[in-house]
């Protein structure tokens, strides 16, 4: 054959096509989240290009992908929202987007390594979807001094419950007893509350115990209960696969690796601990 010799390449037809599938996957395993990335920037950049980038302390500009909602409503007509994590049962503000038929939910002041996602078959009954649907709801507000008397034995709050390791973590509890004080005032003439409020928490380290509470560790909850549309989109469709209902037509390429993607994020949050609650 001369001086130069050719070595045959001796695989079949099908191990060169299996390599290539396995090579487009893997590609496009790498893209797919990029591209949703992409959306969710161009999406918030049409509602509030202000909103898109901030600098970073080292000077460059920093990306931020803040919560949108159905193209047909306005992003402004919707509370901020937050989340009640399974990993904690502590209270997070959070951003929602969709990937595919999955709900990402971002913890705001977060790195995107503790984003969640949740896969609308993921929920064995109607009660699974219950309880993850009571897990949002519209962001509590830290509570005044001067409001103190609107909390009264029955209230239901949002506070940071004693800890022992010092960190700062919201949670749901209920005001069983209040011992006023007379209000003070500081140097700049705003009113100080002094009051104790004695809460029986529902959930954290502390549940089913009563301890003492400040106005300044106090969040009022919100009586807002509407649902981002993102939410109510993911939960309509949790609840279609659940019962059965009637399908969107087969299932392309494009969606499955979409959900492949979405069950090896839920499998390294499924390893990594819940992030520390910022207040």
């Amino acid at each position: 054959m001369g001086d130069t010799d050719v070595i045959l390449n001796t695989c079949t037809d099908e191990e060169v096509d299996r390599e290539n599938d396995n090579f487009l996957t893997e590609l496009l395993l790498g893209l797919v989240l990029k591209v949703a990335a992409a959306l969710a920037l161009t999406s918030t950049f049409y509602e509030n290009p202000k909103k898109l980038f901030t600098m970073s302390d080292e000077g460059s500009p920093r990306a931020y992908i803040c919560h949108f909602s159905d193209d047909e409503v306005a992003n402004d007509n919707w509370p901020e929202i937050e989340f009640r994590s399974p990993e904690d049962e502590a209270w997070y503000g959070v951003d929602v987007w969709d990937m595919c038929d999955s709900l990402v939910v971002t913890f705001n002041g977060f790195p995107c390594e503790y984003d969640e996602v949740y896969a609308p078959d993921g929920f064995k009954n109607s009660d699974e979807i219950k309880e993850f649907e009571e897990r949002f709801r519209a962001t509590s507000v830290q509570m005044q001094d001067l409001e103190c008397s609107t909390l009264s034995e029955g209230t239901k709050v949002c506070a940071t419950c004693p800890s022992v390791t010092g960190e700062v973590k919201f949670y749901d509890a209920v005001v069983v007893h209040v011992e006023r004080e007379m209000h003070g005032w500081d140097e700049e003439g705003k009113e100080v509350c002094g009051c104790d409020f004695k809460l029986h928490w529902n959930k954290g380290p502390s549940v089913d115990k009563t301890t003492s509470a400040k106005v300044g560790d106090i969040c009022l909850i919100q009586e807002d209960n509407r649902m981002n549309p993102k939410v109510v989109s993911f939960l309509k469709e949790a609840r279609r696969q659940l019962h059965g209902g009637p399908h969107q037509g087969e299932e392309t390429e494009w969606q499955k690796i979409v959900k492949k993607v979405a069950s090896a994020l839920r499998n390294y949050n499924l390893s990594s601990s819940a992030p520390e609650n910022h207040g």
